[in-house]
């Protein structure tokens, strides 16, 4: 299945007043993460910024509850369709969660000076092993660098479909050489 046919799929199945928009996919090879937009017209925009946030976590986490069983069934569904697990999360406004995804070990080799920061880490109490402090350090370089991982990621998605367009233009025979006279 293609993202928009699952956006589609999903739209046709949710529950009424749920979504907000298309639901946003992002298919890896391992794993689909499916970001549920939820319509949140009950929130109360006048709220400061700090307490529309918290309305905004706080609708979040109802829906996810509320919507669990229909979450499970939709995911049991799909997940032979797609060939592998189905991950969710939620947006209300400007928050959003990820619940139920994947977590994988990734094998690294660190040197003294990185395991000295992971350990520095630990013993702060930031985090309560190395890996939840790999894990710290990575979100806090996404959130410091948002713009350029951004950035990153377009010029990656330009490159595929550059090399989309290479892989269905047909050649006829050979090409050409073009010999010179030195």
């Amino acid at each position: 299945m293609k993202t928009h046919e699952i956006q589609s799929w999903l739209q046709e199945r949710a529950p009424a007043n749920l979504l907000a928009s298309p639901p946003e996919i992002a298919l890896y090879d391992d794993e689909a993460v499916i970001v549920l937009p939820l319509v949140t017209a009950e929130l109360d925009e006048a709220l400061a910024d700090e307490q529309l946030r918290a309305a905004e976590r706080a609708l979040i986490v109802r829906r996810r509850e509320e919507t669990r069983p229909w979450r499970m069934k939709q995911a049991r569904e799909l997940q032979p369709k797609l060939g592998r697990a189905v991950a969710w999360g939620m947006r209300a406004g400007a928050s959003a969660a990820l619940f139920s995804t994947r977590s994988v070990p990734v094998m690294t080799r660190l040197g003294r000076t990185e395991r000295d920061v992971l350990d520095t880490l630990v013993a702060a109490g930031v985090a309560d092993t190395r890996s939840a402090a790999l894990a710290y350090a990575v979100r806090a370089f996404a959130a410091e660098h948002i713009d350029w991982l951004d950035e990153v990621r377009e010029a990656i998605a330009q490159v595929d479909q550059v090399r989309g367009r290479l892989k269905l233009t047909r050649r006829a025979g050979a090409p050409t050489v073009v010999e010179s006279d030195e």
